[in-house]
């Protein structure tokens, strides 16, 4: 009852704020998909179970007559009680299927509180993305299987029970790619359409598709592990970190993140209030006030401007710089991992920068070690030009030379001559120079 009133109020509210268009754009997913299944799964759990108790009590209260009228019972009575036993056994069959289905469905939650673990993800990132690849492969795999189904029943159902028929046939083909043969049952119907069907079952389904399978599914599981890095938190330096916290928030050194939280949302709608209150008022001067509180927490979980170590340090009572800077670490540690493609630009970005600095520390020091140029073999009207002094050894500006240089107003002599300068302000072959 209560993840259905959660995931109701989810709906709702992401239709009030975006329409009903935006349930499968928005909100529906993997997760999400899994909540639904597990709230309508235990419907028919409730149910079954009260079916099963109901028909316990109709038998107890029939017996219970038949047996204060004594010893003679009418034959109506009996098949009615008989009928009503039978549907006692029915209820506790059907009640028996669905608590066995419903722990498969929980399961599946369990998984949703591994994904916020990413050693215990590993498995449910390793499926998500080799899904598409694996329904692929299974099309090929289903089909050549059904081929040995119908194969099975053309060559033993006559004698074979397990080949009677194409659910049975492919019960059975299925228990083979496992390895669960009897060889023998084959072999009754000759051992040489028996081996022939045997090998190249064996070779085809259980040898080669199994193991391929198997490689897709390790191949991602290598990525992901990898995306994860070795330095990813385990259960154990989690739960020390989170006993360190709860320490930390019982001495008061730390704020809690659910009330950083609430600050924020709270500032968010105070802005909104201050701006926009004109947005949220009706006709008749009513003011949606919920709808501007779900308004300020999605800008609190968006906004750059709200979010600065300034805003931090002054809005959150009794918080540290020191948290505020791990706050602000981790934040950025998360953005770039849920958005790769800006995490690649600025990463693309701080190699350039990098190389620039290099560059430019180069140059300087290259310049500082210069201390003269062959200044006879350069054209008294191009030291003219570019502001040489008489009898200067050092060319007054490098920028002016390469500009000079790339407009094609030095000669391949006064090039050769100028070469070191040149090609460092350039950025060619500093090492070299």
């Amino acid at each position: 009852l209560r993840n259905f009133c959660v995931e109701a109020s989810e709906v709702i509210r992401t239709v009030r704020r975006y329409g009903v268009g935006a349930i499968r754009t928005e909100y529906l997913d993997f997760w999400n998909v899994v909540d639904w299944v597990s709230i309508l799964g235990s419907i028919p759990v409730l149910t079954s179970w009260f079916m099963f108790d109901n028909s316990v009590y109709k038998v107890n209260d029939t017996a219970m007559a038949m047996i204060e009228q004594g010893q003679m019972y009418d034959v109506n009575e009996l098949n009615n009680l008989y009928s009503l036993v039978d549907d006692v056994n029915w209820n506790a069959k059907l009640q028996r299927y669905w608590f066995c289905m419903y722990p498969l469905i929980v399961m599946l939650r369990l998984f949703k509180s591994f994904h916020a673990q990413p050693r215990l993800a590993l498995v449910t990132r390793t499926l998500v993305q080799c899904s598409v690849d694996v329904a692929h492969f299974g099309l090929v795999l289903s089909v050549i299987s059904i081929t040995y189904c119908v194969g099975g029943i053309c060559l033993f159902g006559q004698d074979l029970d397990n080949y009677a028929n194409f659910p049975r046939s492919l019960h059975s083909t299925f228990r083979m790619i496992l390895g669960d043969t009897n060889w023998d049952d084959l072999a009754m119907v000759g051992e040489v359409p028996a081996g022939a069907y045997y090998w190249t079952f064996n070779v085809l389904l259980a040898t080669i598709m199994l193991n391929m399978l198997l490689a897709i599914i390790m191949d991602t599981y290598s990525k992901v592990k990898d995306s994860i890095g070795d330095n990813a938190e385990t259960l154990i330096s989690q739960g020390k970190e989170i006993m360190n916290r709860y320490r930390l928030v019982k001495a008061g050194n730390l704020v809690r993140m659910s009330k950083v939280y609430e600050v924020f949302c709270q500032l968010a709608t105070d802005k909104l209030q201050e701006e926009n209150i004109a947005d949220y008022t009706g006709a008749d001067g009513t003011v949606d006030w919920q709808q501007m509180q779900e308004d300020g927490k999605q800008q609190a979980e968006t906004s750059t401007e709200l979010l600065t170590f300034e805003n931090i340090l002054k809005a959150v009572k009794g918080i540290t710089p020191e948290q505020v800077k791990e706050l602000m670490n981790g934040g950025k540690v998360e953005f770039e991992k849920t958005n790769p493609a800006n995490s690649d630009e600025r990463a693309a970005l701080d190699d350039i920068t990098h190389d620039l600095n290099t560059l430019t520390a180069a140059l300087k020091e290259l310049e500082a070690h210069v201390q003269y140029i062959d200044m006879d073999q350069l054209d008294p009207n191009f030291l003219s030009e570019i502001g040489a002094p008489p009898g200067a050894d050092l060319l007054p500006s490098l920028e002016d030379l390469a500009t000079m240089y790339k407009e094609g107003l030095v000669t391949r002599q006064e090039f050769d001559a100028c070469k070191p300068l040149v090609l460092a302000h350039l950025g060619i072959d500093i090492v070299h120079v």
